[in-house]
């Protein structure tokens, strides 16, 4: 047996020698490695973020009335369905659907019967009537009769007083008329139709003046008050003005809203009932930047405002939007003037460091176009 058949022989028994010496091997590979890193300079140079470049105008605001903008309906100042207190027939029909009428116009009339010769029979009892009171006055007074008597006379006399006069409401209700100036905008009868107590009979609706109804919110109910002058834009049939003639001192429960009138002058009666109406109310002067919609933006808990630049960092600034207009929208919050990314902003975000660009160094007060 040779030498290295004798060394592996031996090696062979002790297995323990050729792992410790494995295991020293790796250490020192490991450990030559950390000692490579701790060699290396720290004054590497490491990779650098790019600067993100974005386009910057500024705007600068100006003063214009603040207003509390709402959407209403144009409705009569009063309406009113007018109806039978009599029963008959429908013996005349004298206005037409849709005409003018005037306050105690006939509108129809329905037929007397037998209310006119009940009436001449109540007053032809009522003469009797008082004859029997003044008798028993003159018994009782000579003794003859007593108060009772006297008194059951008086009641006679003043019962058929009562049917007289009810008699004569009667008649007098035989003819419909027109309650209030207006426009009779339905009639429900024809000639020859019957009618009972409370069956209808026309609908006056007056529309000089004419109201707008809208609701405000919470927030903007308190810059109101009566007689407060609006503006008012009617779908289709120009502007006009109106005042403010009641505000709702209790909210509707539905919508957590306040209702509010505006009176705007009809005496033409061109204007109708049921147009669809922008409200707008001016309130106090406010500085205000105007810029073009396509520059709002959100943050991360949705809150819509303008990303602006500051020292070459990019701010986020909540704002309050209080006009709009077709070609741009007024809004608070931004002060005085600010630099507002026009380019670029959606891919900031607020305290990113930024390489702002000027679009122009003049004065605007409108927002250029994204190009």
């Amino acid at each position: 047996m040779n030498a290295l058949t004798k060394g592996q022989h031996w090696l062979a028994k002790r297995p323990y020698i050729i792992a410790i010496t494995i295991a020293l091997i790796l250490t020192l590979w490991m450990a030559s490695g950390v000692m490579q890193a701790q060699e290396m300079p720290e004054s590497k140079q490491k990779k650098e973020i790019p600067v993100s470049k974005v386009k910057v105008e500024t705007f600068y605001a100006e003063n214009i009335n603040d207003g509390v903008e709402v959407y209403g309906r144009t409705e009569p100042d009063r309406i009113t369905t007018v109806k039978a207190e009599v029963a008959g027939k429908i013996i005349e029909v004298l206005a037409k659907r849709g005409s003018m009428v005037k306050k105690g116009q006939m509108i129809a009339r329905i037929a007397i019967n037998d209310l006119q010769q009940m009436s001449q029979k109540n007053k032809a009892l009522l003469k009797q009537r008082e004859i029997e009171y003044a008798g028993a006055q003159k018994l009782n007074k000579d003794g003859y009769q007593g108060k009772v008597q006297v008194a059951r006379a008086f009641a006679d006399l003043q019962a058929v007083k009562a049917e007289i006069l009810r008699l004569n409401i009667a008649i007098e209700n035989t003819v419909i008329r027109a309650p209030f100036s207006g426009v009779l905008n339905t009639r429900y009868v024809e000639e020859g139709d019957y009618v009972d107590r409370g069956d209808r009979i026309a609908m006056v609706a007056d529309l000089d003046p004419l109201v707008v109804r809208a609701f405000v919110t919470e927030n903007n109910i308190s810059q109101l008050k009566v007689g407060q002058q609006a503006n008012i834009r009617l779908l289709n049939h120009g502007n006009s003005t109106g005042l403010i003639r009641y505000i709702a001192s209790v909210a509707d429960d539905a919508t957590n809203t306040f209702r509010i009138e505006v009176e705007m002058n009809n005496k033409d009666y061109q204007l109708l009932a049921g147009l669809s109406s922008e409200i707008n109310i001016a309130l106090e002067e406010v500085p205000a930047i105007k810029i073009s919609p396509a520059l709002l933006a959100l943050d991360e808990k949705g809150n819509i405002g303008v990303k602006s630049v500051l020292d070459n960092k990019v701010q986020f600034t909540p704002i309050n939007i209080i006009k709009s207009e077709s070609d741009g929208i007024w809004l608070t919050g931004l002060g005085q003037q600010a630099d507002i990314i026009v380019l670029g902003q959606g891919f900031v975000r607020a305290g990113d460091t930024v390489d702002p660009i000027f679009a122009s160094d003049k004065p605007t007060a409108t927002a250029a176009g994204i190009e």
